[in-house]
């Protein structure tokens, strides 16, 4: 067995050991329970924000954990104010419709949260239109858990399922997603 001269071992200081696996994980730095730095920098073999991969984890990193958090506590906000004014109401759909579209999961992915009932169903019968127009079948609809609704019960999924079953069929997968398909 040969072993590494010291030749061979200067010329492979500072260089970057590239496995099978080298930049396929997001670095746990940059999770969603990351700090949003790595000590390794350029060296760690993870992927980091500046790396074309990440765009595709995205969902899954530090980064989108802060900025739905802050649109959470943002229509959160609108909510506390849509007593006091109904404008507040057509302001929520909007930030919801932006975070759909700035923030999308996967195609045709749609996340409610932040939604009353009331708005869900603005919101939906949009959704069914559009995808009939483009003769989408399938989408996505993420309601999340009703934690917010009366006594925590899950109105916007109970609502979708009462009053959309003649237009769509759903099909719940999770406890806060559900597959919709809507009959072309």
């Amino acid at each position: 067995m040969n072993s590494p001269t010291e030749m061979d071992i200067y010329q492979n200081v500072g260089k970057i050991h590239k496995p099978k696996l080298y930049k396929t994980q997001l670095c746990k730095n940059y999770g969603r329970l990351g700090c949003g730095h790595c000590r390794y920098g350029q060296k760690c073999q993870f992927i980091h924000p500046e790396d074309p991969a990440y765009l595709d984890m995205y969902p899954d990193t530090w980064h989108f954990a802060q900025e739905q958090e802050a649109h959470s506590q943002y229509v959160q906000l609108l909510h506390a104010q849509k007593n006091v004014n109904q404008f507040y109401e057509e302001e929520i759909v909007s930030k919801v419709r932006e975070w759909n579209v700035a923030h999308p999961k996967g195609p045709n992915y749609y996340d409610f949260h932040g939604l009353t009932t009331k708005l869900a169903d603005f919101y939906i019968f949009e959704i069914i239109l559009y995808m009939k127009s483009m003769k989408i079948q399938k989408s996505w609809i993420e309601t999340r858990r009703g934690n917010h609704s009366k006594a925590n019960f899950a109105a916007i999924r109970t609502n979708l399922l009462t009053n959309y079953f003649p237009q769509a069929f759903l099909l719940f997968l999770f406890p806060v997603m559900m597959a919709f398909y809507v009959l072309l």
